[in-house]
């Protein structure tokens, strides 16, 4: 009873220094412009008639929202309440897999309790968009968690279980959980001989499936993708591996030369289960893997720049940081006295809390002390204020705003008001990657919008007829009907009254 009282207490403890690290939680910031639009779109069909292509272009890969809009309209929860708890289940299901992987792999509560300190210190992989804490609900989290659950049941002896967790994981994010089936699968194929012949059997039917996929409803990932289509993405730069500096490789390459060599020095020691072995050579496989996509993603092909197959050494990073805390807590390396190594071991758990607690302190209190710890909805703003405007407008009401309203006003248009926007370009660029159509799409509003700033009537209006835009929202006064005003926001009127009429009957 103890023991689950002083796990549950480490949970807590856990999601406190998780929001700490990460500045605190935050609703409708970053990946969130896709991601609530998509599920306001699942409560809702008919919304987003102007940006439905668009949005459909990425959500295409992903069941987020076929899973979470029915989970909303079951539980009664709001949008914002329900984010909030999906990210802390995400958290404690982290939690939960650190406290199990740590079991298996190390002898000391301390050194689990230590892993589970060291994960809670955000930190960027290199040069692949990913941090390994978020502070905002995203799938790819709650896959990862899903996939740790997946490796820490392996690593206690339950393939199927291992492989039902890394299934879920993959309907909350594809392109993260793809990584922990392979992971798995090699893993239980070197080291789980009764497992082999199933294992095999499910990675040919899903091969199969996938080369169906590939060839009808997805055929369109296989090309490889024209000038024009890459020349969008430049600013992507986590995309092509080739264009990565020195330190980069150092660092990432550093992950797989950590779980190398500590795993080498605990099998010296006799410490290595067959199926830690089989997880070792399940890394070695998405290091080989990673290496083979560099040269096909440098050709442009579309399929392996879109599974962007640098976020393999998020895994790999995990993987090495079990290692190194076992190496800096529990390992004989420091010293061979029992009494020694205990206070070595205690000096080094109290040296890992200690850091993630000034770190998190130093970022919420410091770096970010403009925001609360826990910001549930959308903040109390001007631009918070002109989306609840924007939000009282017909279904297929169209906006022209600041290509980069979303992190310069904190969200987005579709996100905040669940209404179309013009362009939301940092998103709209990220969900290019997936629509040589959309990256069309996205490349030509970018020319035709050109400088938003010095945006003038006769450019909008000719934007406003094309792409039957509504209102124009900007901070810099413009020679056009003012509907509304909301602090330094002004919302022009762009509409024709023919125009407005038809498509008010088309939405309503």
């Amino acid at each position: 009873m103890l023991r689950l009282t002083v796990i549950a207490l480490g949970g807590v403890i856990f999601c406190v220094l998780v929001i700490l690290n990460v500045g605190g939680y935050r609703y409708g910031v970053s990946d969130q412009a896709f991601y609530i639009p998509v599920v306001k779109q699942g409560l809702n069909p008919s919304l987003f008639p102007h940006d439905a292509a668009l949005l459909a272009a990425q959500n295409q890969f992903f069941a987020f929202d076929n899973l979470f809009a029915p989970l909303i309209q079951f539980s009664g929860l709001t949008l914002p309440s329900a984010f909030l708890a999906s990210y802390f289940v995400g958290l404690l299901v982290l939690y939960g897999a650190t406290v199990a992987i740590g079991r298996s792999l190390y002898q000391s509560w301390w050194c689990v309790a230590a892993l589970s300190a060291a994960l809670t210190i955000r930190h960027r992989i290199p040069d692949t968009a990913v941090n390994t804490l978020e502070a905002y609900l995203h799938p790819r989290q709650l896959a990862f968690a899903l996939g740790l659950v997946g490796v820490a049941v392996f690593l206690r002896g339950t393939t199927w279980l291992a492989v039902g967790a890394v299934a879920g994981a993959m309907l909350l994010h594809p392109t993260t959980a793809i990584w922990f089936a392979v992971l798995v699968g090699i893993a239980a194929l070197v080291s789980d001989r009764e497992s082999r012949q199933p294992i095999l059997a499910i990675a040919g039917a899903g091969a199969a499936a996938a080369a169906v996929l590939l060839a009808s409803t997805l055929r369109e990932q296989i090309v490889v993708m024209n000038p024009s289509w890459t020349a969008l993405l430049q600013t992507k730069d986590y995309l092509q591996a080739t264009d990565w500096p020195l330190l980069t490789w150092f660092a990432n390459l550093g992950f797989a030369a950590i779980v190398a060599a500590v795993y080498d020095y605990r099998r010296t020691l006799n410490l290595t289960t067959p199926r830690e072995t089989g997880l070792v050579a399940g890394c070695a496989a998405l290091l080989m893997l990673f290496l083979l996509s560099v040269p096909l993603a440098h050709s442009g092909v579309a399929l392996i720049v879109q599974l962007q197959f640098s976020r393999i050494f998020w895994l790999l990073d995990i993987v090495a940081i079990t290692y190194m805390v076992w190496l800096v807590i529990e390992s004989p390396l420091n010293t061979t006295n029992k009494s020694s190594r205990l206070q070595v071991r205690y000096v080094g758990v109290a040296l890992i809390f200690i850091a993630a607690l000034s770190r998190g302190a130093y970022v919420s209190y410091f770096e970010r002390s403009s925001h609360p710890l826990v910001e549930i909805d959308l903040p109390d703003t001007e631009w918070t204020a002109v989306m609840k405007w924007a939000e009282q407008k017909p279904i297929g009401t169209h906006f022209l705003v600041d290509p980069g309203h979303a992190w310069r006003y904190g969200s987005s248009v579709r996100a905040a008001s669940g209404r179309d926007v013009y362009l939301e370009e940092i998103k709209d660029i990220g969900i290019a990657i997936y629509s040589d159509d959309i990256a069309d799409r996205v490349s030509n509003r970018i020319t035709e919008l050109g400088d938003f700033s010095q945006l003038v009537p006769s450019r909008a209006k000719r934007l406003a007829r094309r792409y039957h835009i509504d209102y124009l929202i900007t901070e810099h006064p413009i020679e056009l009907p003012l509907v509304h005003e909301q602090g330094s926001f002004l919302v022009y009127d762009l509409r024709t009254d023919a125009r407005f009429a038809q498509r008010t009957r088309a939405y309503n």
